[in-house]
């Protein structure tokens, strides 16, 4: 497979989120022409909504796939991306996300980013996959966000270690791999430098921000009822139980080089991504 430097317009979906916003930003400061769509920007584009994938994909040389969570038709969107002529898709997956989906029975048309992994392996073009580790910005503005507000992160997850990694590495990697040589046919595992517990990571916010957050243990069966009592469905909650056992089992718990590799410098430290996020005020509402 023979690579090319991309020119032409890049298609950056999920532009609206914390990767794609960022790597927006990048790629037009880098100055690409940025195609950045989401359900909600003026060019849309809904996965659900095929009548939508021919003016986001129009004219495109490359893609970048963030996967929604709910299974979507992988599959075709890869196909009509490379019928409208783009030469390099990526896919933004997760750590090991073919493990995981082992461990929980299922294929990848059950979990999004896994088949998006496999749609742009199979594309015929020049494709790459980034595999990342749980970024730092669920403590920032994601999923963890409140729980570090109220004083207490409480999950199932007591022994375990994980090298979180900052959104803004992730973005570098994904600008780098769409616009350079290089890096056609590889797999990037991305994680942050070193591996911290969850108690690590809220101490290193609490440093940062001058308020108490706390890490509180749970079992996975306190934390299942409540996800059920927050009203998630059964087979979210069940997969996400299923998510935290696979990573107390250390699957998830080793850092990687693939930041390096693309970069050619280490990623940013948690202390550090804490010290900058806080002076934004976001912990202090």
């Amino acid at each position: 497979m023979s690579e090319h430097t991309t020119t032409g317009t890049i298609l950056v979906t999920g532009a609206t989120g914390k990767v794609g916003r960022r790597l927006t930003e990048i790629l037009r400061e880098g100055g690409h022409d940025v195609r950045a769509v989401s359900r909600s920007t003026p060019i849309p584009l809904d996965w659900t909504d095929e009548s939508t994938w021919d003016a986001a994909l129009e004219g495109v040389a490359a893609v970048y796939i963030i996967a929604p969570d709910h299974p979507f038709p992988a599959d075709a969107f890869v196909a009509a991306a490379v019928k409208a002529g783009a030469r390099r898709v990526v896919a933004q997956s997760g750590r090991r996300v073919q493990d995981l989906a082992a461990v929980a029975g299922v294929g990848p048309e059950a979990i999004g980013m896994y088949a998006a992994q496999e749609a742009v392996q199979a594309s015929g073009v020049e494709w790459t996959v980034l595999q990342p580790n749980n970024f730092n910005e669920n403590f920032s503005e994601g999923d963890y966000f409140p729980s570090v507000l109220a004083g207490e992160l409480a999950l199932p997850l007591a022994d375990t270690t994980e090298p979180l990694i900052a959104v803004a590495d992730i973005a570098a990697v994904a600008a780098a791999v769409l616009t350079e040589d290089g890096h056609a046919g590889r797999v990037y595992e991305l994680s942050g430098p070193e591996s911290l517990s969850m108690a690590d990571a809220m101490a290193a916010v609490a440093a940062a921000s001058g308020k108490p957050v706390a890490f509180r243990d749970e079992t996975p069966e306190e934390h299942d009822a409540g996800l059920r009592a927050a009203g998630l469905p059964e087979d979210l909650v069940m997969f996400l139980n299923l998510m935290y056992e696979f990573m107390r089992g250390g699957a998830m718990s080793a850092t990687t080089d693939g930041v390096a590799r693309v970069l050619g410098r280490e990623p940013v430290r948690f202390a550090d991504w804490a010290a900058e996020t806080a002076k934004t005020g976001v912990w202090s509402a």
